[in-house]
């Protein structure tokens, strides 16, 4: 068997829903990781027509059976992950494969990211039961790195959503948990623990709600540890990324509700 060889570029597994419009989930990640330099390997869990935000009549199809046979081969070809990361799992089942699946690939050196796709403004997604809230905090346990929002951040914590964030954030045990969708007044932002040290990062609300905004920030923060930043660094930076990507997503607005313009953003991954 030919040597299966990165040429030396950092080598990420992205485990996520496709949605083949609406940009959001591995539409975003792709292109994003890529532009950081990294070879990006999707996973689907699902291939949608469209995301679930705002459309309705959307085809999806289940790909659990990729789960079950993909990483099979992939260790036959001995390879190897530099990062995993996780987003949307369909179901219990799911997030118990992804699970072994890290098990079986990942090493020491393998950094393991998941944004524990549950829910949103305080309930879960539709489809979504009390098994799936309990299968995911299993594979956060396997987590170097965890970006919940804060409704995440309280199912995942098993405190109601009424909490208090620094309450949520000490209750969740991964090293470097960092809790997106922060309000303070005016501001929006992260509060974050990185090793022991908690990072609370504000920026000014704009008039926009943008799906797919979680995926491009967890998509950056990749980016960013893979270059080799430091955890707060990396969440500087990636939340500047992410910030640009909204200001260009208001400017082509109402008729790009549907996800972020990461596009123009992309040029300054490599010139920063």
């Amino acid at each position: 068997m030919r040597p299966v060889n990165p040429c030396g570029l950092k080598r990420t597994l992205l485990i996520n829903d496709l949605s083949c419009f609406g940009k959001c989930s591995l539409s975003v990640s792709l292109p994003i990781l890529s532009a950081y330099g990294v070879e990006a390997v999707p996973l689907p869990t699902a291939v949608l027509s469209t995301h679930t935000g705002g459309f309705t009549g959307y085809a999806s199809v289940d790909m659990t059976e990729a789960l079950r046979r993909f990483p099979i081969h992939w260790a036959q070809l001995g390879l190897r992950f530099d990062c995993i990361a996780v987003g949307y799992c369909i179901s219990p089942e799911q997030l118990r494969l992804v699970s072994d699946l890290i098990r079986q690939l990942a090493d020491e050196h393998t950094l393991v990211v998941v944004d524990p796709v549950l829910g949103d403004h305080g309930s879960l997604y539709p489809g979504f039961s009390e098994a799936q809230v309990q299968s995911m905090r299993e594979l956060c346990a396997l987590a170097h790195w965890i970006t919940p929002n804060r409704t995440e951040a309280a199912l995942l914590a098993g405190l109601p959503f009424s909490a208090d964030d620094r309450a949520l954030l000490q209750a969740l045990q991964t090293e470097n948990t960092v809790i997106t969708s922060i309000r303070r007044k005016d501001t929006i932002g992260y509060l974050a623990r990185l090793g022991g040290q908690e990072v609370l990062l504000q920026q000014e609300c704009l008039p926009l709600t943008p799906y797919g905004a979680g995926d491009v920030f967890t998509s950056a923060l990749c980016g960013e540890l893979l270059r080799g930043k430091g955890p707060q660094e990396a969440l500087e930076r990636a939340a500047k990324f992410c910030r640009r990507c909204i200001q260009e997503t208001a400017k082509r607005q109402p008729g790009h509700w549907y996800g972020l313009a990461f596009e123009p953003a992309l040029k300054g991954i490599w010139y920063e």
